[in-house]
């Protein structure tokens, strides 16, 4: 499986009440100033309303910069024990203002439920 295919697998199918929080963070994010949604031009790049930046069979790279914080997610696929493969996800961002400080206190809890609920994903064709 390539990096694509497990990024697209696990945000594309990601459960409802994901779905939910991310869309409830969209209404609300423009209220304290952050992006709610991909930049223009990017409308042909996106994952789960995610910008697409890089991708290649190990790698999967999506992000958005905003004046409060720059935000990325990574998916590496890599080669795992018994010709199997080991799939991780990972978050990064810089926070950049007070604003972004205090969204991403916030958003801590839920993405750590979130992502290995998206991993679940991963494994099911599809």
């Amino acid at each position: 499986m390539t990096a694509a295919e497990a990024a697209r697998r696990a945000l594309g199918s990601a459960p409802r009440w994901v779905r939910n929080l991310v869309s409830f963070r969209n209404r609300l994010a423009p209220l304290v100033g952050l992006n709610a949604t991909a930049a223009p031009g990017h409308a042909d790049n996106l994952v789960a309303s995610l910008p697409l930046l890089h991708s290649d069979d190990r790698q999967t790279i999506f992000g958005y910069d905003d004046r409060h914080l720059l935000f990325r997610m990574v998916v590496d696929v890599r080669d795992g024990p018994a010709d199997g493969q080991i799939v991780g996800m990972t978050t990064l961002v810089r926070r950049r203002s007070l604003a972004g400080w205090l969204y991403l206190a916030a958003a801590i809890p839920f993405h750590k439920a979130i992502i290995p609920s998206l991993l679940t994903r991963v494994d099911r064709p599809g």
